[in-house]
């Protein structure tokens, strides 16, 4: 019983009507994505292959799940530049929104190394010889959490993976993503935004002359000692991860665009941007329940 309660709320999860508005319609990409079915049936054979890896096992019934299960699970991607307001805007979708579970790579990686897991073993290996944790790594602990939140009815947002379109093209084979936030902020903007950051080497207090300037100019408020630039806030070095930020996420950009779920917001500050990423995020979500509720 178990397991086919957890096929059904996958099931759920996947045939979405975010799900056909991707794949229904679009003869031209459907040869090249799989049935719903053959994506819950290996999702299914990830969920089994780790059970003995989570943390604890669901132990409630289809009655006593909550009632958002019944509601259609999505996995929203927010992407942008370092710098570009990303973490702002995550956190406001994840006040707003809090059918969303907030699904960090990074924060993901640190816990899993901290906890000694499996997962954080393996990857520790690569980390300690200096190399990237591979894409199949990184997709299983994606996986572990999105495992517990549909069972639980909830929706994911994965903030920092997928970064490459190998990435995306992979996850796809366990996971879809039906709406994308593509954040495009000024590269001038960002620019100025790091560079006006200063720390104070020996608390880690950081300051920003744009919004949170230090009382005497290059000095620390309480010890007075002063203030350093890191290299990687230093104009050239901002500008350069930002390059390789572009090269390396136009082809994603353009893999979502295909499938007709990213949008993209413009601007230079979070605050004036939200309000637009809202109002959309609201809109598809409303549609998808009318559409649920009209089947």
């Amino acid at each position: 019983a178990k397991i086919e309660y957890n096929y059904h709320t996958m099931m759920q999860a996947f045939v979405s009507p975010a799900f056909r508005r991707t794949v229904v319609g679009k003869s031209s990409s459907l040869l090249q994505r799989r049935s719903p079915t053959t994506v819950v049936r290996s999702f299914a054979s990830i969920y089994h292959a780790d059970m003995e890896d989570l943390s604890h096992e669901e132990t409630s019934s289809p009655s006593s799940t909550s009632s958002s299960s019944s509601s259609c699970a999505h996995s929203l991607l927010i992407l942008g530049k370092p710098g570009g307001g990303k973490g702002t805007i995550s956190g406001k979708i994840l006040s707003d929104f809090p059918q969303f579970r907030h699904v960090s790579t990074g924060d993901q990686l640190r816990q899993h190394v901290r906890n000694e897991t499996k997962l954080g073993l393996e990857a520790k290996k690569y980390m300690d010889e200096g190399c990237l944790v591979p894409d199949n790594v990184m997709i299983k602990m994606v996986m572990k959490d999105a495992v517990e939140a549909i069972k639980n009815g909830q929706s994911l947002l994965l903030d920092g993976f997928p970064r490459t379109m190998e990435q995306a093209v992979a996850l796809d084979e366990q996971l879809d993503v039906d709406m994308v936030i593509n954040l495009c902020i000024p590269n001038e903007t960002i620019i100025e935004r790091i560079s006006d950051r200063w720390i104070h080497p020996a608390s880690g207090r950081v300051y920003n002359y744009s919004y949170k300037p230090p009382k005497v100019t290059g000095m620390d408020d309480e010890t007075g000692e002063p203030l350093v630039q890191r290299d990687d806030d230093k104009p050239e070095s901002v500008l350069k991860r930002l390059n390789k930020y572009e090269k390396a996420t136009r082809p994603l950009v353009q893999y979502y665009e295909e499938k007709g779920v990213i949008q993209t917001f413009r601007g230079t500050q979070s605050d004036v941007i939200y309000p637009e990423v809202q109002e959309w995020l609201g809109e598809q979500l409303a549609e998808d329940d009318v559409e649920a509720n009209t089947i």
